[in-house]
């Protein structure tokens, strides 16, 4: 062979083993990163220890990412995860091999049960720490205070003679609230204890007619006492009338009158009358030992996870000694003190580890994406194992964060590299594939002609500019697409170049960018919409993203009982609490439940809800006329709580375009390096329960902008609605 072809042959060889040993070793690099991710995730959230809950996990995080990464095959990945368990959650086992659930219970019961109580972790959303959303609760049973849907009024406490052994039947009449718009969706049913009462009446439901409901019941000899309790949701209004309990002992019948409750203590019966808004009656699976989560962390890689634990009132079992705890808390936050302040690999992994772990059992809209929590996995690390800074990985968030199509993700980084852009006053608008002038807001390029078509921004072509944007922002395709007209002429220059087309004359033009960049404009800018009050005769416009606009309404009300016509622009967010406008709209009391906290379980294929609403009633007067609300894109959040509340309850006609298609309270996740990402934790439907994620809330008549109408300058929206008003 020829010497210098073996010499090719043998670099040619060495390259591609070389290649061959990077790519197992990046492979190796994301199981061990994945196996940690998981385990991270359900100990933090659903492993109920007290060591849990004393673990800084932000340098938990970082700490565990340094000792996974260096494992060389799944054995060195095992002994590592063991290591960092061991401290916080004895319990938690990990293996090659598939673990035997009674290998794991042999772990978590004590020899003795007396004085232990069951712990386990009450989600409703996550609690994440600095996160200023006060709905989303995270607590532990049995040792946290955990609050209740319902509230429980005792009706009376029985002293029975001990002689007494048979049935019992508990009667009781019950009319609903007959101003209440929802009085038809309550439900009775009594339980002693878990057990549930034999239903004698055949019928469950409670409505406006006063119904006699009678349950049935059994009392062992020896009883002496019966604590009976009523149970009904908040904000509801039920009335009891003519309660008794007949008790059947042998031949004999007694009937006892209720008297006033009094405490008994571990009392033997202890019967509950609930009412309730779903057929389940609050009662949910209690927490068992045997509650335990299976994981597979790799391919030969799993875990069992306690998510149940015995406990006394100062230790779960089995216990940590403190000393350990305390030496390892310290290890976890001297590694992060030692670490170097710029932003490296490390930092950034674990930033991927807080995340991804927070997503897969907060994030309530999964189906509503074309990803799961594996793929999301693999698309971030793909990208952030390449990052080299802090703006590499600001894009890789943003381009996460585009693949779960909620409104309310952003990616905040506040170090001090950040990249503060600027922008043109200039408002545009996208008909077709063509964008164009929509409004300048800026006076001193008001010889810019509205309804021109821009061509190009800095050499570009205006379309290729959008849709770079448009790739970086999260959402439904109207938010995004306002989003990023929002920002068209964003930058870092002190000035855009712009090719605008006015009636087929290509000019161009650079324009300073003069103010920063926008975040969000409403659309009903003030110096763009009537002022609120008197449009003409008998019909009435407010714009609801204005400032003192409840004021302005509160002071027309007399005129607004007989007005024709009430316009209410919702094309933007509300500065006023807006709610005491729909008391004028009701005309009953209605407890409609289209906010829902997910309840969280280590299964997250789960699906389970905790829902309310804002239970409102009617306020004189009664507007009686037509009652119109526009709508935008911009129109997000309070704003859809506000139009699928009129939605749901049919209480006016929508006018204009799809809103943004996102609500629910928003919460962030702190990582580090001043970076922060921003979701949605709960899901809001519209007031009668139907879609409004990603979607949006679709008016009932749809308005389109057309160039000529940009171009005469027309707010073709509220053409529609004085037309509609007129009619």
């Amino acid at each position: 062979m020829n010497p210098n072809r073996l010499k090719s042959f043998f670099i040619l060889l060495l390259i591609s083993t070389y290649s061959i040993g990077s790519a197992q070793t990046l492979k190796q690099k994301e199981r061990n990163l994945k196996a940690f991710s998981e385990l991270y995730g359900y100990v933090r959230f659903f492993h109920p220890s007290d060591e849990v809950t004393k673990v800084n996990w932000f340098f938990f995080s970082l700490y565990g990412v340094h000792q996974v990464m260096s494992a060389q095959n799944d054995q060195q990945l095992i002994r590592e995860l063991k290591a960092l368990m061991l401290p916080i959650a004895p319990s938690v086992i990990i293996d090659s091999v598939p673990i035997p659930k009674h290998k794991t219970l042999s772990k978590i019961i004590p020899e003795k049960l007396s004085g232990y109580k069951l712990v386990n972790w009450v989600h409703r959303g996550l609690a994440l720490p600095y996160d200023d959303s006060s709905i989303y609760k995270s607590r532990r049973n049995n040792r946290d205070a955990i609050a209740l849907n319902y509230i429980d009024y005792p009706l009376s406490t029985l002293k029975l003679d001990e002689t007494i052994d048979g049935r019992y039947e508990l009667t009781v009449e019950v009319t609903a609230d007959t101003t209440d718009c929802n009085q038809d969706n309550l439900f009775i049913a009594a339980f002693n204890g878990a057990e549930q009462l034999k239903n004698k009446s055949n019928r469950n439901r409670i409505t406006g007619k006063t119904t006699r409901y009678r349950f049935q019941g059994n009392l062992l000899k020896g009883e002496k006492n019966v604590n009976i309790t009523l149970r009904v949701p908040k904000y509801r209004i039920v009335k009891i009338n003519r309660p008794n309990i007949q008790v059947f002992s042998g031949d004999s019948k007694k009937t006892f009158e209720f008297n006033a409750p009094f405490e008994v203590r571990n009392a033997p019966v202890n019967i509950v009358l609930s009412i309730a808004e779903d057929k389940r009656f609050y009662f949910t699976k209690p927490a068992s030992i045997s509650d335990i989560t299976s994981v597979k962390l790799g391919k030969n890689i799993y875990a069992s996870i306690p998510a149940a634990l015995y406990a006394t009132e100062t230790a779960t079992y089995p216990k940590v000694d403190s000393i350990s705890l305390i030496a390892f808390q310290k290890k976890i936050k001297d590694y992060w003190s030692k670490k170097p302040k710029e932003y490296g690999q490390e930092t950034r992994l674990a930033n991927l580890v807080i995340t991804l772990s927070v997503l897969k059992f907060a994030f309530p809209y999964w189906e509503d994406t074309k990803t799961n929590p594996e793929k999301l996995f693999s698309f971030l690390f793909a990208r952030t194992i390449k990052d080299n800074s802090n703006q590499d990985f600001l894009e890789s968030l943003r381009l996460m964060s585009a693949k779960l199509n909620d409104g309310h993700m952003g990616i905040s980084y506040s170090g001090s590299d950040r990249i503060e852009e600027k922008s043109v006053n200039i408002e545009s608008e996208m008909i077709g594939h063509k964008i164009y002038v929509k409004r300048v807001l800026d006076s001193s390029l008001k010889y810019i002609s509205v309804g021109s078509v821009i061509d190009s921004i800095d050499g570009e072509s205006a379309q290729k500019t959008f849709y770079a944007k448009y790739g970086l922002i999260s959402g439904s395709p109207q938010w995004r697409t306002y989003k990023s007209l929002l920002g068209l002429f964003d930058g870092l220059s002190d000035s855009v170049k712009l090719i605008i087309n006015h009636n087929g004359v290509r000019t161009a033009f650079k324009f300073p960018r003069s103010g920063p960049s926008q975040e969000y404009r409403p659309v009903a800018l003030t110096a763009h919409v009537p002022k609120d009050g008197q449009l003409s005769d008998g019909i009435y416009y407010f714009n609801l993203t204005g400032d003192s606009v409840m004021k302005n309404i509160n002071s027309s009300l007399s005129r607004l009982q007989h007005a024709k016509s009430i316009i209410f622009d919702m094309r933007g967010y509300p500065k006023d609490d807006i709610r005491a406008l729909f008391g004028h709209l009701l005309k009953c009391s209605e407890h409609t439940k289209w906010m829902h906290i997910p309840k969280l379980s280590p299964d997250n294929s789960r699906k389970d809800f905790e829902s309310t609403g804002w239970n409102l009633g009617p306020k004189p007067p009664y507007f009686k006329g037509k009652i119109i609300f526009l709508s935008d894109a911009c129109a997000q959040s309070q704003s859809e709580s506000i139009l699928g509340y009129v939605k749901g309850l049919k209480l006016g006609t929508i006018i204009g375009k799809a809103t943004s298609g996102t609500n629910g309270d928003v919460q962030t996740i702190n990582l580090f390096n001043d970076f922060r990402v921003f979701f949605t934790g709960a899901k809001v439907t519209n007031a009668d329960g139907t879609k409004s994620h990603y979607k949006g809330i679709i008016p009932d008549i749809i308005v389109r902008s057309t160039p000529s109408g940009l171009k005469s300058g027309r707010d073709e929206v509220l053409d529609k609605a004085l037309a509609f008003a007129k009619n």
